[in-house]
Formats: C-alpha cells, structure tokens, sequence
C-alpha cells in the first residue's frame, strides 16, 4: 500500500503529525500540549514507541510532520532522521531530545531536520504548534525549491543531451532501447518512435548481433565491468541497410533497481576516410623514400664500378696494341727476343690487373644486384642475416670509401630466416645514411656496429654508433616524418619515420633508441623470429 498524497493546506484537511516518542510521560505530555493549542484545522496524531514502527507507518501513511525522538529503543542519534528520510523524503522532521546541545542541534539541521525542541522548554501548546507549522512550511518550500531546481537540472540536461553531435542511446535488459537523442535518430536514420522499444541488436549488421549480444548481456549482469571496456570501435546499421564505422563509449548505473546501459556512439566514417588517406600518403612516401634510396645506390655503384672497368678497359688497350705490334714485327721477320720478352711480361700484368677489377667489378655488381632486386619488390623469402647484411654493406661500399668510418659486425652465423629482405636493406641502409650525415660532423673517425642474434623466438638487430647523439628535444620526434636537423642540407626527414614504419608495420617489430649527447646512439629491434629453409 503506497502512503497517501500530501494535502494541500486547508482549515478542512487535518493536520497530520506522527509522535515517535518511546517515553510515555513525554509522549502523552506532547499530546495534550498539542490538542490544547489553538488549531484552525484538525489534528490526526500517531504515536509509535519504535523507530521501525514509525519506519513502517511512514511506508504506508501519508504525514505532514515527524516529532522525532533521538534517543529510540531501536534507533539512536542523527541517523535516526535518515532513517525516516529513507522513506518519507519530503516530510517535516521537528528533532526531540531531553538534552539541550548545540553541537546535535546543529548536525540535525544540517542532515535535513527543520526544527530542533528540548523537551519541557515550550511554553504552551500554541508555541509547540507554532513550531510544528513553521517546520512544515519551511519544508514545503525547500520541496518546492528543490523540485524547481531538479526541473531545470533535467531541462539542462535534456538541452545538452539534444545538443551532442553523438548519438547517446540508454538500453534496458534484453538490449531494449529506452531512450534515444537527436543525434542517434540523425545517425541511424530511424524516427525516435521508432527507436524507441527497438533492441540495439538491430542497429548491428547481422554477423555481429551474435557477438553484440553477449557483450551486451555481460554487461547488464556485471560479468563485463563497463569501466574496463573503454572506447571501441564497431559497426554500425542504418535504417537503409547502409553500414557506417563508429566508435562507441558504454556506461553502467543502477535506475529502480535495474541495469542500465547507456552507450555514446561516434560516426568515424570521416576519420576512417581520413586514417586511409594518411595511410596512402605515408606509402607513396615510403615507395619514395625507397626509389631515392635505391637511385642513390645505382649512382654510387655505377661510379664505383666505373674504376675497375675503367682500368680494365685500359689494361686490355694496351695488351691489345702490345699484342699488335709483336704480331707485325713476326710477320715482317723483325721478331727479337728482347721484344717477345717485354711482351710477354706486358701480358703478365695487364692480365692480371684485368682479372683483379673485373673481379672487384662482379663483387659490386653481385652484392648491389640482390640488394636492388629486393629494395624494389620486397618479397619474403629465406636468406642467411649474416651473407645478407654482408650484401647490403657491399652496396654500401661507394658511400663508405674515402671516408674515415667503418662499420663493424657481430652477426650470429648460420640463422637463416623468413622475411623481407629488402625491408631489411631498407632499414640498414637508413641507419648507416642517418649517421654518415648526422653522427660524424666534425669528427675525424667513427664507427657504427650491427649485431644480431637471437633469444628464444625473438630475432634482436641492433644498431650503434659511437657519433655525437642526440638531445632530449629531439629524442621525442626521431620518427616523426620530415623531422630533420638538415634542413636544407640534404635531410629529407623520412630516414627514421621509414626504419620506424618499416619496422613495426612489415617486419612486426618494437624498435627501441637509447641516446645521450656525446655518446652515440643505439637503435634495438626486436622482431619475431620465423624460421627460413635455406639452401
């Protein structure tokens, strides 16, 4: 049985006060100082001994005013008015004590009592119910007060709410919808009728509603802490059958004693549009990046090779006109021996000097040959780290000569791999480029060193140099794209953001750089080892 309504004030309507009051002197006391005042309208008085009693009258019967003593046989102190406020929350509370103090006076009020009466220290019945009618209305107007300040909270409220440009959707069991803002009947294209009692499992495609609803059911009974879920990205359906990607945020409450969900969900149809263009952007760069590194390597190759082939050339000109001349001098019967002597030893050396450079020649055309093939394909295959880091230093050699640097090696022999091999020169050839252009200024030696070698099912590459490193400013955009402190001397700013890509998208590695300035740097890849069948 729900407690009556509360009446409006009317000499007709009476007045209805409850007395929990566990001494009997002081209970009948109060009542008959009450039904002697002066009253314009009649009073309905219930006295109750007990706190539950009055707990349970509260539940049942409307009242105007609660006399309230403090000192109950189940009920003791200030907790004694949340009690009542537990189940009449907009009753009159007038506190009764046999104590005058100041200090529970003054905590009563402030936890919601209206008024505050010592025993015995009223004069008349009038004075009693004056107090008793001044709690009354003081109580009525904080109601009043505070229904007009919750009315415009929820105004507030409703105004934000129709304001978002997310869509916000509350959900009962069972995924039912409950409610639904502007933005989600703009973003589903549903009208809000028609939302309204819809399940959210309809604004899924349906090869997610199997996996919608197990989330959503693990979230309503508690088994998925909403506050562990965090924003994520899903799917979702429009009323034409169009599917959109979003982003969505869940919160969890308790409304009547049932779960609530309420889900704020993002079109990220945009950003998504965006991220791929990026994406692209960030390809075109690195196909870029690759072509000007492999056109770099086909200058330095081809001049390097120009030397031996020059001097081959040379030496083979000169055999030939030596060759010529002794050929004359025996068909004119001129031949000495003296003659053939020097030919002979002319032979010696220019075929010697002709096998030394075209050996040196195929060296760099060999090394640079698998190197460029796979810069530009980068397929996976099976390759020994050790012979390929080898090859990519081969390539290497016409930007290293003339120069006081030198790379060195510790590559664990034998580990034969499956993986992109040019992904793999890519990322060597950055780094070295990186610290002939940055570590070494103003240096008249240096060194970089590459070691490898494998722990368990992790393949470790690591990179150093002994230059001038790097400072802590710069240290937060090393991978940052067109970053560099070239700027105009040949930095193009991609060297790093290639390794970076190159490392974490391809080859589905960490990278990890530790530098200082004046102590070099040193880059750490950590990448899975996978096996390779070299033969």
């Amino acid at each position: 049985m729900q407690p009556a309504e509360p009446q409006t004030e009317s000499s007709n309507n009476p007045l209805r006060l409850l007395l929990v009051e566990d001494s009997k002197f002081d209970a009948r006391l109060i009542q008959t100082f009450l039904r002697s005042a002066d009253s314009e309208r009649p009073l309905d008085m219930t006295h109750v001994v007990r706190l539950g009693d009055a707990v349970e009258h509260l539940r049942t019967h409307a009242c105007d005013c609660v006399l309230l003593d403090l000192g109950l046989p189940d009920g003791e102190g200030i907790a004694n008015i949340t009690e009542v406020q537990s189940v009449a929350p907009d009753v009159a509370i007038v506190v009764l004590t046999g104590l005058k103090n100041d200090t529970v006076a003054t905590t009563a009020l402030q936890r919601g009592a209206q008024d505050y009466i010592v025993k015995g220290d009223y004069e008349d019945g009038d004075a009693l119910l004056r107090t008793v009618r001044y709690a009354i209305e003081r109580r009525a107007k904080e109601v009043e007060q505070s229904a007009a300040q919750r009315q415009e909270s929820e105004e507030l409220v409703r105004g934000i709410v129709a304001t978002v440009p997310d869509a916000l959707i509350t959900l009962r069991e069972g995924g039912v919808i409950e409610s639904a803002n502007p933005a989600a009947e703009h973003m589903f294209g549903y009208s809000h009728d028609q939302l309204i009692g819809m399940t959210v499992y309809d604004l899924n495609p349906p090869e997610r509603r199997a996996r919608s609803t197990e989330f959503i059911n693990g979230l309503l009974e508690g088994s998925i802490p909403a506050e562990s879920v965090g924003d994520r990205e899903g799917v979702g359906l429009r009323a034409d059958g169009s599917t959109f990607p979003t982003e969505f945020s869940i919160g969890r409450m308790e409304t009547g004693g049932q779960p609530l969900l309420v889900f704020a969900v993002r079109d990220i149809t945009e950003r998504k549009a965006a991220e791929e263009t990026i994406a692209a952007a960030q390809e075109q760069l690195l196909v870029a990046e690759k072509l000007a590194s492999l056109g770099g390597l086909v200058a330095g190759v081809a001049h390097e090779i120009n030397t031996p082939i020059g001097i081959g050339v040379t030496a083979a000109s000169h055999l030939r006109e030596q060759t010529q001349q002794v050929s004359t001098a025996m068909t004119s019967g001129q031949l000495k021996r003296s003659m053939l002597d020097d030919y002979l030893k002319t032979a010696e050396t220019s075929s010697q000097m002709l096998l030394a450079n075209l050996q040196r020649a195929a060296e760099l055309i060999q090394g640079f040959k698998q190197v460029a093939v796979d810069q530009s394909s980068d397929e996976v295959r099976s390759f020994y780290v050790d012979e390929y880091v080898n090859d990519v230093l081969i390539s290497l050699a016409p930007k290293l000569k003339g120069q006081p640097y030198k790379v060195t090696t510790d590559i664990e022999p034998g580990v034969c791999i499956l993986s992109h091999p040019g992904s793999w020169s890519q990322v060597l050839t950055n780094l070295v480029m990186n610290s002939l252009m940055h570590a070494f200024e103003g240096r008249e030696s240096g060194t970089m060193h590459i070691a490898c070698h494998r722990q368990g099912q992790r393949l470790i590459l690591e990179y150093k140099d002994d230059g001038v490193g790097i400072d802590e400013a710069h240290m937060k955009k090393i991978y940052d794209p067109f970053f560099t402190t070239k700027r105009g001397r040949g930095g193009s700013g991609l060297g790093l953001n290639v390794v970076y890509n190159i490392v974490s998208q391809a080859l589905e590695g960490k990278v990890q750089c530790v530098s200082a300035p004046g102590k070099g740097v040193h880059f750490t890849f950590d990448l899975p080892y996978k096996p390779g069948n070299c033969v």
